[in-house]
């Protein structure tokens, strides 16, 4: 990947979806009627939307029995809303689908010269196709530079006469989607994806108070070596005044701005910004790692586009093949933690082969999986893999029609409900619906981005009856907490829905 500069980002307008009340009908915003089958279920759900905190914002639901196939309710099932993160619902369901559960990503490592004596004459070549997995998330991997470093070290590698070269050209630049906020860009969840991946492509920052008002804050960045160059606006308040951090960088630059204030006497803040260049991140690392094993690179960490001379690897040597966790533990980060990075990996995964790795090349095997699958494409709009985007929309009955095949598929059924987070348990859901009859049922999807929160996945019922569904809330102006209490309510509700 290169340095970025002059990088221009495509900054595209999403078209607003304006909803009209005809005559006699409740005003626009106000909770749908709902065109489901009648009965008690209806009418609480009906009422759960309809809350006086709540009923302001716009709110499409599906739900359908996967025993029966029976639609159980629906307000607002086909309109178009912003998904936020269930967006990924889709792209880990098409990657598992055209992929493969045992599909892993691929690194190798070659020489470019002859090696004689411990000496390299000649570069060390880094390709990779993407594997997002180097990173504390994986425990096994956090420590695979090492590991490639002492298998080098065994086979005699000591010195590298000439670079340390990075190919990232597997995946297509500048790795951000179409309609992503470029203020979102210099923080960690906007960190643009790459074919080589180190810590998620992110920084942390560690910002302390100085020893007393007025004083420069404290500021550590890791991992060393990204490349960022900080411009530190941070001072230290007054103790007990508020702490404050804000991040902003410009798309192309190395100029990390850092500013706000932390309280004397305050614990740190810690802050993660996304990296400026992810392959000269994951070189510099991938260098340290060579340096503690007693192997010593005499040139510079390049991309490959900067090297004078492009690696010929018809030539080359492999000193070593690396390979992924298979794509389950990815998609289970992906959707656990919500996790972007991985959301775009595996979306720029889905280029049909021979064709560049870029978004609209996957979406296009997006659109042609989803077709196949009987979902058409009048409800959903992708435009990206994380759902950062703005410019995505989707329907509660898109979300529930790739959850209904996914269920169907004894291939997928388990290890897709897996991946998910759990109620009372795990992911995002942890927390949520403790001791409540919802309590390790629900297995779903979270969405979050400013006025827009979603849930979409799977509920077991009480007489074990799976259903699909998906709850979608936009246009709010009440705290998230409210939204999601309102679906935690429905889905206690779905437990004993007969």
């Amino acid at each position: 990947m290169r340095s970025w500069a002059g990088a221009a980002v495509g900054i595209a307008l999403a078209s607003l979806l304006a909803g009209c009340a005809s005559k006699g009908a409740s005003a626009v915003g106000a909770p749908p009627s709902p065109a489901s089958p009648s009965g008690s279920l209806a009418t609480d759900l009906q009422s759960i939307f309809a809350g006086s905190n709540v009923d302001h914002a716009f709110w499409g639901v599906t739900v359908r029995s996967l025993k029966t196939g029976g639609l159980l309710y629906s307000a607002n099932g086909s309109r178009l809303q912003t998904p936020a993160s269930t967006q990924k619902v889709i792209t880990s369901a098409v990657a598992a689908e055209r992929l493969g559960w045992d599909f892993r990503y691929s690194t190798t490592i070659y020489a470019t010269g002859p090696l004689s004596g411990g000496d390299l004459d000649g570069d060390l070549v880094i390709v990779s196709n993407g594997d997002p997995t180097i990173n504390p998330r994986h425990p096994e991997r956090w420590g695979v530079f090492d590991a490639w470093a002492r298998q080098l070290y065994e086979k005699g590698l000591r010195r590298v006469g000439g670079q340390l070269i990075g190919d990232d050209n597997a995946l297509a630049e500048p790795g951000w989607g179409v309609g992503w906020a470029w203020d979102d860009l210099a923080l960690g969840y906007g960190a643009a994806v790459g074919a080589l991946q180190y810590h998620e492509n992110e920084l942390e920052l560690v910002i302390g108070p100085g020893q007393a008002a007025g004083d420069r804050a404290i500021i550590g960045v890791s991992p060393p070596g990204s490349g960022v160059i900080l411009n530190h606006a941070v001072t230290t308040a007054a103790a007990g005044q508020p702490s404050r951090i804000s991040l902003s960088r410009t798309p192309g630059s190395n100029m990390l701005t850092v500013s706000g204030q932390v309280a004397a006497g305050a614990a740190a803040i810690t802050a993660l910004a996304s990296a400026p260049n992810p392959t000269i991140l994951y070189l510099n690392a991938l260098r340290e790692a060579l340096a503690r094993n007693g192997i010593f690179v005499g040139g510079n960490a390049l991309d490959v586009d900067d090297a004078r001379v492009k690696p010929d690897y018809g030539k080359a040597t492999v000193m070593l093949e690396d390979r992924s966790p298979t794509i389950g533990a990815i998609i289970d980060v992906c959707l656990k933690w919500s996790r972007n990075e991985y959301a775009e990996t595996l979306l720029h995964s889905l280029a049909p082969p021979g064709a560049e790795a870029t978004a609209p090349a996957a979406l296009a095997s997006v659109t042609e999986t989803l077709t196949q699958w009987g979902i058409s494409p009048d409800l959903y709009i992708a435009r990206d893999g994380s759902g950062l985007s703005r410019n995505n929309y989707l329907s509660p009955d898109a979300l529930v029609g790739v959850l209904t095949r996914m269920w169907s598929d004894s291939r997928h059924r388990e290890p897709f409900q897996a991946t998910m987070p759990q109620s009372a348990v795990s992911g995002s859901l942890a927390n949520r619906m403790k001791d409540t009859p919802a309590a390790q049922r629900v297995w779903a999807k979270t969405g979050s981005m400013s006025n827009v929160r979603s849930l979409a996945g799977y509920l077991m019922t009480a007489d074990n009856e799976p259903l699909a569904f998906a709850f979608m809330a936009t246009g709010f102006r009440v705290p998230v907490s409210q939204i999601d209490a309102a679906m935690d309510q429905a889905l206690v509700r779905l437990v004993h829905h007969k």
